[in-house]
């Protein structure tokens, strides 16, 4: 498609202000919310939580009893209700603490056999790994497999690329573990398939096993609780195979929301992982490869969510760096202090320690704090969940190696809550034991909340939230937000969600020659259940230059974010808030994908008057927009309110048309006119569409623009006939506008 030259000029009636979310947080508040995290959630009274402890040398203590152990909860003692030892000492089988024992606890090993269960999940991360890497990380996978997996382990190997890969199901079977890694399946998202219809043959496999199982439905979608229950009902078959089906079901879920970024494919598998073990008792730990991601702070509530689901499963996550052992310049801007623990660790020098141990100990960790922001996410998720980071080191046996101590070190301790009363907030943990010169690790304290959670907020946001309704009945701000639906990848659709606020409520702070603006945006997708299943949003912090100042005076404030959703019925609650001055906008809507067919159809309209040019980056491919066309980028105005002398953009996709087989493509006829009070205000303006484009799904374009020169104020209506000059099928769209002096 062609932009004529003199269109470009007449639209580019703003600079591009782009708003990015600001650190809102003081250091305080992040060292409060910081205590917060190395937390445990819980979904009914009953709390999970591994505890390890060691001797005044370091050396894994194993032989502990019940009486050994006192909890407190909130300064409150609690007892414990029941007790397993670690797997690597002390009684052969779980004890009760009391003569009532713990139901699904003491069904431990039914799901997968019977005997004490240690599950473990070993996942490549194909989406940051460097394929040069993948050697050493199938390696040490192999050495880890054949001389520590033992008869009480239960291991699944799983992939992530743009999809999860399920590369072996739960088994005891070394050969089948064995064979699924030589098989080298794990690959770098860059070789790998965009379609989610392409599965592995290991998913295919899985399904085939559920099909064959009597009582497992592969559709059901039950709770991350009542899966576990129902595999330890099954047996051990039929139990690792709903587990595993229950795995991919939440990754489906949860990665629907996320377009393309190689994070989100990453915490998406995570959070999967373990939400489908929560209720399944047993000693559960995730090791995964990784060679760590940067997500921007609009992204930070899935790390917390992968947390805080991890924690609610009772599941450490340890995270090895799949880059080995490498050297690198400080990536972050702050400067980075001496460690004062320097001297402590002794006096061999850090590679030799680390070839020693299999990985850096914690005083080299203090060392290279804040050289490798893609490492901060990793080192977050390993240490909120119980588990550890381990880098620098060409030998992934020796960190596994590592791990595996510690995960058979693990004494795992249940109790019903002496407080019945289960809002959400945060409860402090200690553990105590009755031997002396002992260091314990164990997890701070634990969020008092009855339901599951996929999607976390602060206690801040929820107060947000709680005011949605009052919001929208009376907003304190003109709040527009505008749902565009298309077809993406995979079944899938891409929904942009765009925000325009006018500037005149809003208040604007001068510091040095910048005009500051402050505000909130928190939205939240629900499924049909009422189950929030993604955010969107963060917190902005804008300095605008004086041009850009005057630019949105004349505009309005823009925010867009997408979202990627599964066809289904879905809820969404937005609320907008000025910090400044604490004025509040919100708004809800309901969003309806109907499932994808082979029948001529089209997108929403969407109406625009700004294009950006796409700045180019020399050897870099030119960015993926659904809205970008010939270079430039249209913006989408929710508002719909455009001035006289503006010139209106319309955009919309087609699909599939019928091709023309002597020409080879396709051809589509639009016409274009606006009305006015029923009335015709301009000739019908034709145009014809033949250029098919494949990606992200198969489509064609419409993106023209109109002018509006001598248009009198009022309220108009575009009507837009689409028409299939092969089939003859024709499609009517209209969408309304206000035109403004």
């Amino acid at each position: 498609m062609r932009w004529p030259r003199r269109s470009l000029v007449s639209l580019l009636v703003a600079l591009a202000v782009s708003l990015q979310p600001g650190l809102a947080q003081s250091q305080k508040d992040k060292d409060a919310q910081k205590k917060q995290d190395d937390a445990i959630r819980v979904e009914t009274r009953l709390v999970t939580m591994d505890v390890i402890v060691k001797d005044k040398k370091g050396k894994y203590i194993t032989d502990l009893k019940t009486e050994d152990f006192t909890v407190f909860e909130n300064g409150t003692v609690q007892k414990v209700d029941f007790f397993e030892p670690p797997l690597g000492g002390g009684s052969e089988t779980p004890q009760p603490g009391t003569t009532d024992p713990v139901t699904p606890a003491t069904s431990a090993g039914a799901a997968f056999g019977g005997g004490r269960s240690n599950l473990i999940s070993l996942v490549m991360d194909g989406a940051t790994t460097d394929l040069a890497n993948f050697k050493q990380v199938k390696e040490g996978s192999l050495k880890y497999i054949r001389e520590r997996i033992t008869d009480a382990d239960t291991v699944a190997v799983f992939g992530i690329a743009n999809d999860l890969q399920l590369l072996q199901s739960f088994t005891q079977d070394k050969a089948k573990l064995i064979a699924s890694l030589e098989k080298g399946a794990m690959m770098p998202a860059s070789n790998k398939s965009l379609e989610r219809g392409q599965l592995t043959e290991g998913i295919e496999q899985m399904r085939a096993e559920l099909n064959s199982l009597g009582g497992v439905d592969p559709s059901a979608s039950p709770s991350g609780a009542a899966a576990g229950a129902a595999a330890a009902a099954q047996g051990s078959a039929a139990g690792r195979a709903l587990i595993v089906n229950r795995i991919l079901q939440q990754f489906n879920l949860l990665r629907s929301q996320l377009s393309i970024q190689r994070a989100r494919p990453v915490l998406a598998a995570l959070a999967a992982i373990c939400s489908a073990q929560q209720g399944l008792p047993g000693k559960k730990t995730v090791i995964l490869f990784s060679q760590g991601f940067i997500t921007s702070s609009t992204l930070d509530w899935q790390v917390q969510s992968v947390i805080d689901i991890a924690n609610r499963a009772n599941i450490a996550i340890y995270i090895m760096d799949s880059a080995g052992l490498r050297t690198s310049a400080p990536q972050s801007t702050s400067p980075v202090p001496t460690a004062p623990l320097a001297g402590v660790s002794g006096l061999a020098s850090t590679e030799s320690r680390i070839q020693a141990v299999g990985g850096e100990n914690v005083f080299d960790n203090v060392r290279h704090e804040g050289l490798n922001r893609e490492y901060d996410i990793l080192y977050r998720i390993a240490g909120d969940t119980g588990g550890e980071f381990i880098k620098g080191t060409n030998d992934l046996a020796k960190g596994l190696n590592r791990i595996d101590e510690e995960i058979r070190a693990r004494y795992t301790l249940a109790w019903y809550s002496s407080d019945a009363n289960f809002d959400g907030s945060f409860r402090k943990l200690k553990v105590e034991v009755r031997r002396p010169d002992t260091r314990i690790t164990a997890r701070g304290g634990y969020y008092a909340n009855a339901g599951e959670e996929l999607v976390s907020f602060s206690a801040e946001e929820k107060k947000l939230l709680a005011g949605v309704a009052a919001a929208e009945a009376n907003p304190a701000l003109s709040l527009f937000v505008e749902l565009s639906p298309f077809r993406f990848r995979g079944g899938n659709y891409v929904i942009p969600m765009s925000i325009e606020v006018p500037p005149g409520a809003m208040k604007f702070d001068r510091k040095g020659d910048k005009q500051i603006v402050q505000f909130d945006v928190l939205g939240l997708i629900r499924e049909k259940s009422g189950k929030v299943i993604s955010r969107l949003g963060g917190s902005f912090n804008i300095g605008l230059t004086n041009e850009q100042y005057q630019s949105v005076l004349q505009n309005n404030i823009f925010v867009r974010q997408d979202m990627e959703l599964a066809p289904g019925s879905y809820d969404i609650e937005l609320v907008f808030r000025d910090r400044a001055t604490g004025k509040t906008a919100a708004k809800r809507d309901k969003l309806v994908l109907p499932a994808m067919d082979a029948e001529f159809s089209t997108s929403g309209v969407v109406l625009s008057r700004h294009v950006e040019p796409i700045k180019k980056v020399a050897g870099a491919p030119e960015p993926v927009d659904v809205f970008s066309q010939a270079g430039v980028q249209i913006r989408p105005s929710p508002s719909h309110e455009f001035r006289a002398e503006d010139s209106m953009i319309v955009f919309f996709e087609v699909y599939n048309a019928e091709v023309n087989k002597e020409t080879g493509n396709p051809m589509v006829w639009v016409s274009v006119r606006l009305m006015k009070d029923g009335q015709a205000v301009s000739k019908p303006i034709d145009y014809v569409l033949t250029e098919n484009t494949s990606l992200p799904a198969p489509h064609l374009t419409f993106a023209r623009f109109i002018k509006l020169t001598g248009l009198p104020e009022g309220r108009y209506t575009a009507i837009i006939e689409t028409r299939d000059m092969m089939t003859k099928k024709l499609i009517k769209l209209q969408s309304p506008f206000v035109v403004t002096q």
